[in-house]
């Protein structure tokens, strides 16, 4: 009997046997992601790190501050991020050799996993409706087998998790396609347009910047250090009535670009450790931001 399959069904993995049962371990709370628990853990690893990197008395826009920055410190501010978004635009379209090393939820072991990740920031800058860019990772465990295969181009992307068998594809935009835990419009953000979002908050303390962004359901807490630190905690909301929050990820990385990236994400427990190990400054094959599933084209 003939039967249609879905393409989360129909996606061939290489056998579950070819991982160690950690790494397994790992991708499972990681295929966890598409279970929306209603308990949303406070504080994500990273929380105390992060908050000791704070100015002490940084206000981060609360509503009980009633003197805004001054016009000078908004001008500041706007040139400061100028510069920042500038910085991380020359970075341009390029290809990362990474090591990555993963903290299990559950048993606070640690995984490593090696893989690449091609970023293409302006890809498609014409599409009309679509954020521009595209990127791919690809991360490999023991054996070279696939461990973890994310694609997203313009609004679209896709997550793969082939040693669950699971795959997940959808809109970044519309919130109802987006499981809670999925890692994609932070990465997005962090690797493609960094800095971006709209200002309404701006400190400067000592040698910190720090800035509050709008990023249409996300509320990003940047901090920039002198001396090329850079450290941001993304909170994304959802409106059920009132406003809810739906997640909390922070990130703190030595430098913008090539580097030591830790990661922290309170809906999984998730603690990430990302090593830029080497960085191609060329644009990687047009071939990589091809959807993994489409037809092939006919020669």
């Amino acid at each position: 009997m003939n039967s249609t399959r879905s393409p989360s069904a129909a996606w061939r993995s290489r056998s579950r046997a070819a991982l160690p049962p950690l790494l397994l371990a790992a991708l499972v709370s990681l295929g966890g992601l598409t279970a929306c628990s209603t308990n949303l853990p406070p504080r994500t690893a990273l929380e105390d790190e992060f908050s000791a990197l704070l100015p002490e008395g940084a206000h981060l826009g609360r509503a009980d501050v009633t003197t805004p920055p001054s016009a000078d410190a908004w001008r500041s501010a706007r040139e400061r991020l100028h510069a920042l978004r500038a910085e991380a635009q020359g970075l341009s379209a390029r290809t990362l050799r990474v090591r990555f090393m993963l903290r299990e939820p559950r048993s606070g072991r640690v995984l490593e996993a090696r893989g690449a990740v091609a970023i293409n920031p302006m890809l498609d800058p014409d599409s009309a409706g679509q954020t521009p860019g595209a990127l791919r990772m690809i991360l490999l465990g023991p054996g070279g087998t696939t461990a973890l295969d994310l694609w997203t181009r313009g609004n679209a992307y896709r997550f793969a998790l082939p040693a669950l068998d699971l795959l997940l594809r959808g809109d970044a935009t519309a919130e109802t396609e987006r499981p809670r835990g999925l890692p994609v419009d932070f990465l997005r953000w962090w690797l493609l347009r960094p800095a971006s979002g709209d200002l309404v908050w701006y400190e400067r303390a000592g040698a910190t910047d720090v800035y509050v962004l709008r990023d249409g359901d996300a509320t990003i807490e940047l901090l920039a250090r002198q001396g090329g630190a850079i450290a941001a905690r993304r909170s994304t909301f959802r409106k059920v009535g009132a406003q809810h929050l739906r997640d909390e990820e922070i990130v703190i990385a030595d430098r913008m670009g090539c580097g030591t990236v830790r990661y922290g994400q309170s809906s999984t427990g998730l603690l990430a450790t990302i090593h830029c190990e080497d960085e191609a400054r060329t644009a990687p094959n047009p071939r990589a931001f091809e959807d993994p599933d489409a037809q092939p084209t006919a020669p």
